[in-house]
């Protein structure tokens, strides 16, 4: 059965975290939780389903402040790209004053778990930051693109680890690998697909003209 995806738009800057799962599997991947740890709890509960793993589009602080509270209560591994770790354990990743550093935080795995129900690829797109990744579910056309590709936009590159160069690079290799009518659930804002950022997204179609 394909997957069921639930978005809970969290914390100030209205993180987007994606509970995935795929019935009749009650397995669920908690990605990016950002805040709002007990809205998402309660969510779970209230679907009987049991969180398996919390997966990181990337570490950035908006991305991971309901990270401890998911961890302490369900004990699940908490998976990072090895690239993001400084970053996730780093004292000074923070977003002030809207965005304190996390508190708490498990230690990360950095192999993707393994979860009943749910088959997917880990994509790394460097850029945003050095060990950002895409969350791809081939068999259900859709991406989870975190701070990689926003409906109309990218990710920034003007904080510590990020490269315009290099996630301009991650791009063209998803629009080019992906197929266009993939659906992206992007860490901000709406959903898009591929083939709408591919005709339409100006910082995709400058370099397609280009090549």
């Amino acid at each position: 059965m394909s997957v069921q995806i639930r978005t809970f738009p969290v914390g100030m800057l209205q993180v987007n975290c994606y509970v995935v799962w795929a019935p009749p599997s009650t397995a669920a991947a908690v990605i990016d939780p950002g805040d709002d740890a007990e809205e998402i709890l309660a969510f779970l509960e209230q679907e009987s389903l049991t969180a398996a793993a919390v997966l990181l589009t990337h570490a950035h602080v908006d991305h991971i402040g309901g990270v401890p509270g998911i961890a302490r209560a369900t004990g699940v591994p908490v998976y990072v790209h090895a690239e993001d770790v400084p970053l996730y354990t780093s004292p000074e990743n923070a977003l002030p004053p809207w965005v304190p550093a996390a508190v708490g935080l498990p230690k990360p795995v950095t192999a993707p778990p393994t979860i009943e129900g749910l088959t997917f690829d880990v994509l790394h797109t460097p850029g945003h930051t050095p060990g950002g990744v895409c969350f791809y579910f081939a068999d259900d056309d859709l991406l989870i693109s975190g701070d990689t590709l926003f409906a109309g936009s990218i990710g920034r590159t003007d904080l510590p680890g990020g490269d315009m160069a290099t996630l301009m690079g991650s791009l063209q290799r998803v629009i080019a690998d992906v197929p266009t009518d993939t659906v992206v659930y992007p860490g901000h804002g709406p959903t898009t697909t591929i083939g709408r950022e591919r005709a339409s997204n100006p910082y995709i179609t400058m370099r397609v003209d280009r090549s």
